[in-house]
């Protein structure tokens, strides 16, 4: 589906984020990834850290952003741009657009069960988000063998982010040893502290140690810190 149909099939009215309603805003927003300019880009990345996932909160607007962001990434338009600032992360607009992905995947997996373990109340966050995972996850694992480093890095940390779900187990075997392959070759890869989190969730051993939990990805202005409102 191309990135427009998301934009227009969508009932961004019946929609919030963490300041109101979605509608004219988000929709607007997020159109500028598609015009290839980088002040666009910023602006949609902006509102996509600070309004639809804003301190690891999701919102109601925030799988309906998540599906544009999909269709987007599956854009040539979109894959061909450079990110537009060095404050949502290094690397093209695609690696950005991977980090927010994975911080939804993080979200919904091994961030609120460091704070609070599995239980009912962590098993209900993210919403209607949650079945979404293996739909995410495909488009994210399209990017695992990218030839841009920075892509390749975003990719895998959301692949394992969002393999969190039950349903994406079988998974898991494959993105374990990308990720420790990946260790191997760079001990000081930025995303190894969550990778490891998630592969003790898994059930895996010899691991590195785990520094304190960072999501893959914070912008500037984010917290990760507080339960989600």
């Amino acid at each position: 589906m191309r990135p427009e149909t998301v934009l227009e099939q969508t009932d961004w009215r019946a929609l919030e984020h963490s300041h109101g309603p979605a509608w004219p805003q988000t929709p607007r927003l997020l159109a500028g990834l598609l015009t290839g300019d980088r002040d666009d880009a910023r602006r949609a990345l902006s509102h996509l850290w600070e309004e639809l996932f804003h301190q690891g909160t999701i919102y109601g607007a925030t799988p309906a952003a998540a599906r544009f962001v999909a269709a987007a990434l599956a854009d040539p338009r979109v894959r061909a741009q450079p990110g537009p600032t060095r404050e949502y992360g290094d690397g093209p607009l695609a690696a950005a657009l991977l980090h927010w992905l994975s911080g939804l995947g993080y979200a919904m997996g091994v961030q609120w069960r460091e704070l609070f373990g599995d239980g009912p109340f962590v098993e209900k966050i993210g919403g209607p988000l949650r079945p979404m995972r293996p739909r995410l996850h495909a488009v994210v694992t399209a990017f695992l063998d990218d030839p841009d480093d920075y892509v390749r890095d975003a990719a895998l940390i959301a692949a394992v982010n969002l393999a969190s779900a039950s349903e994406l187990a079988p998974h898991r075997a494959a993105l374990s040893a990308r990720v420790r392959a990946t260790i191997a070759a760079d001990p000081h890869w930025c995303h190894t502290s969550t990778a490891v989190l998630n592969l003790r969730y898994w059930g895996e051993h010899g691991l590195p140690a785990a520094k304190p939990a960072k999501p893959a990805y914070e912008p500037q202005q984010g917290s990760y810190d507080d339960p989600p409102f």
